[in-house]
């Protein structure tokens, strides 16, 4: 097994951490399923992501939630118009035409959305 890097920790930490406070919120505690996205990364392959999140939810209201990963080649997210992602040579987005904000290439994992 690959040893994790502490940043992806870190990462998966705080997006648990965020899965938890919106089932908190609304008034849950626990949660079904998790529905991540996984970004393009030249260092990290997509098993030691999975592995990240899977060591972070343990001991946590997500310990027994399904995970699911979509692989998405997006580097830009538009919050103008729908939180689309998508790839661009100028970072327009091609729904609204307002300029998206772009995705570090540290964010490798998001939280999509959970299911409660």
């Amino acid at each position: 097994m690959t040893e994790i890097p502490e940043d992806l920790l870190l990462q998966a930490r705080a997006l648990i951490n965020q899965a938890v406070a919106e089932a908190a919120a609304q008034g849950r505690s626990s949660i079904r399923a998790l529905y991540f996205v996984i970004y393009p990364a030249e260092d990290i392959l997509p098993d030691v992501i999975y592995a990240a999140i899977e060591a972070m939810r343990l001991a946590t209201p997500a310990g027994e939630a399904e995970l699911h990963f979509t692989q998405r080649p997006g580097r830009y997210v538009c919050w103008n118009c729908c939180g689309l992602r998508y790839e661009a040579v100028n970072g327009v987005c091609p729904n609204c035409g307002h300029e998206g904000l772009v995705i570090p290439p540290e964010m490798v994992v998001a939280l999509d959305h959970i299911e409660l």
